[in-house]
Parts: structure tokens; C-alpha cells; sequence
């Protein structure tokens, strides 16, 4: 069953993660997305492409509104492709939401035990990971496009949540849309890092399926549950969901399919103030 459920209150569209807010209900969390025969930049909620700022900064409200979360709570990091990760606390929220200066800078993951803060990062076929730690309630987001998935970010955000006090045994992850093995080809200068993170010679099939020589169709999403895995997630503390950002363009921007013209959706994660 897909995890990752498409959300029709109002023109916003946006995929919500029902498994955890039906368990959680204080939990916000999803992925925004885009209608069917839009514009290139149509629901784009990143700064850093080519678009106007003050209607980014519009398609972020419009979502939040939706969300039940103010423009002030919208909390991001500037992305590198890296591994950097940083704790939230609350003289932080807001960070980010209306220009790129005041975001986190070289960041491309975020976790926070507070409320009223909304953790958000940027994709276009990249992985988005989501966490949450029961025990302690802390969520996080990640960034983990394949440098980021072979360095380990996913591994590293487990980690950190456990310094905080979480229980590994008790860490939920979701890895969310992104492009899948049906559409990524890769080469050698992705392959020999993706082996190396994997520690294997030859990868899983489950994670690369060759194509021709020193080629393969690699599947980004399984390579994260499998790194996750091995830091000490079981398969059922991690939920995938089945959508290619590159297969489906009715719902994702997609850079590779659209050759870099393109705009971003933003991953969310948040918890509401409980009374």
C-alpha cells in the first residue's frame, strides 16, 4: 500500500503520510506536489531556482494555511548535497521562510523536539527522508540526493536522534517520492561511492540492476532503507513509497526529466501544539 496518500481539501495539492498521522495524530507530515499540465515553476517552493521570490514565499503560505501551520513556523536549511544536520530549537523557527539568507546554511538535514515548527526541505528526484522518534518525541527531515545517500545522512540522522535520547528500536523512517530505478541510470562515478557506503563488491539488485556496462538503473530509495538498515532499523520501522517523481509528471517536478527547468516540492514534517 502506497504511504504517501494525495490530499483533495482545496487547489493545493500535497501528499499527507496518513500511517503516521493516523497513529500520531499530533504529526504533520508529507510531500507537496503539482497539478496535472502546470507550468514548469507551477507549486514551486524553492528559492534557489528560477522563479520569482515573493510568489515562492506565496505558494509557501498557501500550503501552510492548508496545513494549519503559520508562514513563521516554515523552518529550512540551505541544501548542498551534504550531510550536515541541525537541531531545531525554537529561537530558530522561521528560518529560511522568506529569503535564503536566514536558512540554515549548508544544511541538508534538520530534527527538533519543539512544536509549532515546521521542518521543510526541497526535492526534484532526490530522496526525502522522514523521522520520528516516539520515545522521545523528536522528528526530523533529510535530504538525500545520492552523495547525500553515500555519505550516509539517513545513518547519520539515527544517530543523532539517539544522542538525544531516542530508542534505535523504537526510530520510525519514511522515504518519500522520489525518482526511481525505472528512470535513473547511473555510471561508474555513482556506482563504485554507492558500492563503498554498502560495503559489497557487487551491489543488490534490489538496489542496482545493470543496463550495460558500468551501468546500472539505480533505486535510491531501497539504497537508503538499506543503509538505515544496517545501522540497526528493522523493515518494519521503515515505510517507501512507490512513486517516481520521474514516471509521474501529473504530480512532480522532476530534474532529470525536465532537464533542470524545473521547480521543487518541499518535504514537511511538524508537530502541533497540543493542548
Amino acid at each position: 500500500m502506497e504511504p504517501f496518500q494525495m490530499q483533495k481539501k482545496s487547489s493545493i495539492p500535497y501528499f499527507a503520510l496518513e500511517l503516521w498521522q493516523e497513529e500520531f495524530p499530533h504529526l504533520t507530515v508529507g510531500f507537496s506536489a503539482r497539478e496535472e499540465g502546470s507550468s514548469s515553476m507551477c507549486h514551486n517552493y524553492a528559492l534557489h531556482v528560477e522563479d520569482q521570490p515573493p510568489r515562492v514565499v506565496e505558494n509557501r503560505k498557501s500550503l501552510m494555511r492548508d496545513l494549519s501551520f503559520s508562514l513563521d513556523s516554515f523552518t529550512c536549511g540551505e541544501q548542498v548535497h551534504g550531510v550536515n544536520i541541525a537541531y531545531v530549537t525554537d529561537e530558530d523557527r522561521g528560518r529560511g521562510n522568506q529569503d535564503r539568507e536566514s536558512a540554515f546554511s549548508d544544511t541538508d538535514g534538520l530534527f527538533s523536539r519543539e512544536e509549532d515548527i515546521l521542518l521543510a526541505s526541497f526535492y526534484a528526484d532526490c530522496v526525502p527522508l522522514f523521522f520520528y522518534a516516539p520515545d522521545i518525541d523528536v522528528i526530523g527531515v533529510a535530504h538525500a540526493g545520492w552523495k547525500g545517500t553515500v555519505q550516509k545522512i539517513g545513518p547519520k540522522m539515527i544517530a543523532e536522534m539517539v544522542t538525544k535520547g531516542a530508542d534505535r528500536s523504537k526510530i520510525r523512517m519514511a522515504i518519500g517520492p522520489s525518482i526511481g530505478a525505472c528512470c535513473y541510470e547511473v555510471d561508474e562515478h555513482v556506482l563504485r561511492p554507492m558500492k563503498d557506503a554498502l560495503m559489497c563488491q557487487v551491489l543488490p539488485l534490489a538496489v542496482a540492476l545493470p543496463t550495460a556496462t558500468y551501468k546500472a538503473m539505480l533505486d535510491l530509495k531501497e539504497a537508503n532503507a538499506q543503509l538505515c538498515k544496517q545501522v540497526g532499523l528493522r523493515d518494519d520501522q521503515i515505510v517507501k513509497s512507490n512513486y517516481c517523481t520521474s514516471c509521474s509528471n501529473e504530480h512532480f517536478h522532476s530534474h532529470r526529466r525536465d532537464k533542470g527547468d524545473t521547480g521543487r516540492m518541499v518535504a514537511f514534517i511538524g508537530k502541533r501544539v497540543r493542548s
